[in-house]
């Protein structure tokens, strides 16, 4: 197919530079140029990125045992007077991806809680999760077990995949993952149906769910993302056959619309969706997710398999044709309106959208980096 970065029309990196953020400038810079962190452009611009505004509002809201809004895993719409906002495990993903090191003391001090969560600490209060638990020790254990996961995504994306306790994780990890894909997961995901009663403007009408099984290994952008980051599994021809089996699954069978856990009497809404499995073109046009888009195949780019993926190669090539002559995506007709950062951990990087190229440089960004991402593992 040939290089991709060479379907660009034009390099947008001078216009990226003149025209965006600071943490876009600093990562097209280091991610996509390679250029090294002592470069004096890069200096430069890294105060910037520590100064830039909503990742500074983030870090002034760090509690001093590393979380957020005294919450683990939660989103709530930001009230600075109710103290109120998006929990621990969202605004530190935030501060990843607006380019922040993770030897910076914010970033440190909630690395030392991933660390712990790994574990599934019982000493770990679970704060907003607590309520859910009603004395059940299979809904805590399963709680437990999913901030470990969290966890160990997140230790990968921060570059630490050659941490003692990811290591000592790993193998189990990549166990789990294999046994549950080499046999029948598309029997084993799902055990039953559950009801739940809404209002509507025409009255009382029922939801159906499809219960996940507690024991399921899902593929969602949690699991991707050790996949993707995790610097040992990437060289490991175990761990590449096993991701084949995932993404075998993830486009060969059919995703249902609603779906949750159900624990111990409790039920849970899935989150971390991977909206690519189910969704097509006409979708993401016509419900303007062009963002959700966009990071869906920035995973699969840094899992090395989008291009095994007929599916997403297409929406790809959909996403170059939105270019200008000056190589800028001009999508405004497809992007979303607002975010919810536990959806959307990856945009917006520019401080508002008020004005029209501050979405093009979000989105412009974006495809830069999955293409170089791409072009990265071509011979």
């Amino acid at each position: 197919m040939g290089r991709w970065l060479e379907r660009l029309k034009s390099d947008p990196t001078p216009w990226l530079q003149e025209k965006a953020c600071p943490s876009i400038r600093y990562r097209t810079l280091t991610e996509i140029h390679g250029r090294p962190e002592d470069d004096p452009d890069v200096v430069a611009v890294r105060q910037e990125v520590y100064k830039y505004k909503p990742p500074h509002t983030i870090s002034t809201g760090q509690n001093d045992d590393g979380t957020w809004h005294r919450s683990l895993d939660g989103f709530e719409a930001v009230n600075n007077i109710k103290g109120k906002g998006p929990g621990t495990t969202v605004q530190f993903h935030a501060l990843l991806e607006y380019g922040w090191d993770r030897d910076h003391p914010i970033m440190w001090r909630t690395i030392q809680l991933l660390q712990a969560m790994l574990f599934e600490d019982p000493s770990i209060d679970l704060m907003e999760l607590k309520g859910y638990c009603g004395g059940d020790a299979s809904v805590e254990q399963w709680l437990r077990k999913r901030l470990s996961s969290k966890a160990l995504a997140l230790l990968c994306r921060c570059g630490l995949s050659d941490d003692p306790g990811v290591r000592h994780l790993t193998g189990p990890f990549l166990a789990r993952v294999e046994a549950f894909y080499a046999g029948d997961p598309a029997g084993a995901m799902y055990c039953g149906e559950y009801e739940r009663e809404i209002e509507t403007p025409d009255g009382p009408d029922v939801e159906v769910f499809q219960k996940i099984s507690p024991d399921a290994v899902y593929p969602d952008r949690c699991l991707m993302m050790v996949f993707a980051h995790h610097q040992g599994l990437k060289n490991d021809p175990r761990a590449r056959a096993v991701l084949e089996n995932v993404v075998s699954y993830m486009f060969e069978h059919p995703n249902p619309e609603k779906e949750g856990v159900f624990v111990g009497g409790k039920f849970f809404e899935r989150d971390q969706d991977f909206g690519i499995r189910r969704l097509e073109r006409k979708d993401y046009e016509e419900r303007k997710l062009l963002g959700q888009l966009l990071q869906d195949l920035e995973l699969l780019a840094r899992c090395g398999v989008l291009e095994s993926v007929p599916r997403a190669v297409e929406l790809l090539e959909w996403v170059i044709s939105l270019q200008d002559d000056e190589g800028v995506v001009q999508g405004d007709a497809f992007i979303e309106k607002t975010f919810n950062r536990v959806d959307y951990p990856y945009f917006p990087l520019e401080d508002n959208w008020r004005g029209k190229h501050k979405k093009f440089t979000d989105i412009t960004f974006r495809l830069f980096l999955i293409l170089s991402i791409l072009d990265s593992d071509t011979p």
